[in-house]
């Protein structure tokens, strides 16, 4: 046991899903604009569930997610009045690389540095065919649609219960501890909390793990998550998924759907963090509609569909900490920033580990007793 951990735990232990439940309402209704404080209609209308219908396609389920500033969200079929499954924006990721990979494959590329440049009637048509293709990718399939598709990186109800299942049901009364037991798990980023009360059970409300190690955060008294990572036994040494900073963004969304991130760190030459990826650029890769070649580096590409799709109070700060950091800074740094993970560096800044949201809850539950 470690004095950090079996604070964590002792958190958890006081604690149920209502409560959290409760803290993210407060937290949304209070990052709203002129939103007054004791606003009751405000508050509720953040606690109400987001559900994407079964007949939406990708890009409309996606974009509900974004208004929202959420990841994800369970996906309902009134048909059968069941839920198929949880929808998350890192499925998009599959229709953008599709477009790509057909872009390339009807012999479409963009110009790279030292060829010659482009006619404006070429790029116009270039730009047209990428976005055809892009909208083409993210339209044509629904959510819904039982029948294998012919388009690259349909996403269809089984392909989507096969990554986002529901969990067995949690009600809001459960222990924070059970909620945790689940989200222990690094593909778990989500619970829901349904009410089985009546014959179809309804979800009430969702805990992320985002959600949860923000909430933990908040209840942990001042100064007592000081013990460093290393003497706390929090394990941060493991293989960082990582790409170099003169790949193409093709290469790094494929990289990202591959091992279903949102997040993966972006090396120089000598190995050194430069940046990292964010949930927030898939969507800024979709919004851009092909106008940006995804066989342009990665740095590039991100700086581009970054300026272009500029939303007030957004930030791409690299997440990282160095190895001698605290248990708290850590925390504190992944509930402050919302990204899914912190990249740990050397003194060269090199990455040689990772924290993620999955690597707290973990910790708390193997180190707090």
């Amino acid at each position: 046991m470690t004095n950090s951990a079996a604070t964590l735990l002792n958190v958890v232990k006081s604690y149920s899903a209502s409560d959290v439940m409760s803290y993210t309402a407060d937290q949304k209704a209070h990052a709203k604009q002129n939103s007054p404080p004791g606003d009751e209609a405000n508050r509720r209308e953040q606690a109400a569930v987001i559900v994407i219908d079964s007949t939406m396609t990708p890009l409309e389920a996606a974009k509900v997610l974004w208004s929202k500033n959420i990841m994800g969200a369970p996906v309902y079929d009134a048909k059968t009045k069941t839920y198929v499954g949880m929808f998350d924006v890192r499925d998009i990721l599959s229709c953008v690389t599709a477009a790509h990979r057909e872009f390339l494959a009807m012999g479409g590329n963009h110009r790279k540095p030292g060829e010659d440049t482009r006619l404006p009637s070429e790029v116009e048509a270039h730009h047209k065919t990428q976005s055809e293709l892009m909208a083409k990718a993210l339209q044509n399939i629904k959510i819904n649609s039982h029948n294998p598709a012919s388009s690259p990186g349909a996403v269809t109800v089984s392909y989507l219960a096969a990554r986002n299942p529901m969990v067995p049901s949690n009600s809001k009364d459960e222990s924070l501890l059970e909620i945790c037991k689940v989200l222990q798990n690094r593909h778990k980023h989500r619970v829901p909390i349904t009410d089985t009360s009546s014959d179809s059970p309804v979800c009430t409300g969702i805990i992320s793990q985002s959600g949860l190690v923000a909430f933990i955060a908040s209840k942990c008294p001042a100064g007592t998550l000081e013990e460093k990572m290393v003497d706390a036994g929090l394990n941060y040494k493991k293989d960082v998924v990582k790409i170099a900073d003169e790949a193409s963004a093709a290469d790094a969304f494929e990289l990202l759907d591959s091992k279903r991130l949102s997040g993966i760190a972006v090396v120089d030459e000598d190995g050194k963090l430069i940046g990292n990826t964010s949930a927030r650029d898939i969507k800024n890769a979709v919004c851009d509609a092909g106008k940006t070649g995804m066989d342009t580096d990665i740095i590039s590409y991100l700086a581009q569909v970054r300026q272009s799709q500029i939303v007030k109070n957004d930030r791409y700060p690299t997440c990282h900490v160095h190895e001698d950091a605290t248990v708290g800074h850590v925390v504190n740094l992944l509930a402050k920033t919302g990204y899914h993970r912190v990249f740990v560096v050397d003194e060269e800044k090199k990455p040689v580990g990772v924290v993620s949201f999955a690597d707290i809850i973990k910790f708390m539950l193997e180190k707090g007793e």
